[in-house]
């Protein structure tokens, strides 16, 4: 599970912001879709936190392989990062990162923090997927849309 949180209190007007940014995308999604916590109240500033589910079991219950679904995964966390880096700079925000209860840094307007790269690189060099540019790491659509299409039936997983 990816968490996310804002590390302050955001404007009202940056919240609608963000929450039209997430209703506006199209991407099909290989386990969860990037989602946000309703905002408590939309008339006062209020941090901003979600999660997105990544990962499928492992092993025979899923029927998927862990490549494959370690790839898919790594695809979505660089696309859920990419926005919250979008945001930080837009709306002059720092967002705090969590893998599976572990603390992984943080994108704030600069970009990804030196611990939240290191750990996506890892994963990247597991993956043997290389980096595109400081924050940014190229994924394969080619790849991304055969996996989709070959898992197509694992939403019931």
């Amino acid at each position: 599970m990816l968490r996310y949180e804002s590390t302050s209190r955001l404007k009202p007007s940056a919240i609608r912001a963000i929450q039209q940014d997430v209703q506006a995308i199209e991407r099909d999604w290989w386990k969860g879709a990037l989602g946000f916590d309703a905002a408590e109240d939309d008339e006062h500033p209020t941090t901003l936190s979600g999660r997105t589910p990544l990962f499928y079991k492992s092993g025979i219950t899923s029927g998927i392989p862990d490549p494959d679904d370690l790839f898919m995964a790594f695809a979505d966390a660089t696309f859920i990062l990419g926005l919250l880096g979008a945001w930080a700079t837009n709306h002059k925000i720092k967002w705090h990162v969590r893998m599976h209860d572990d603390d992984w840094g943080a994108v704030d307007p600069s970009g990804m923090t030196k611990p939240l790269r290191d750990q996506m690189g890892k994963w990247a060099r597991r993956l043997k997927i290389f980096p595109s540019g400081r924050n940014e790491w190229f994924i394969p659509e080619d790849r991304r849309a055969e996996l989709l299409s070959r898992h197509a039936a694992r939403k019931g997983t």
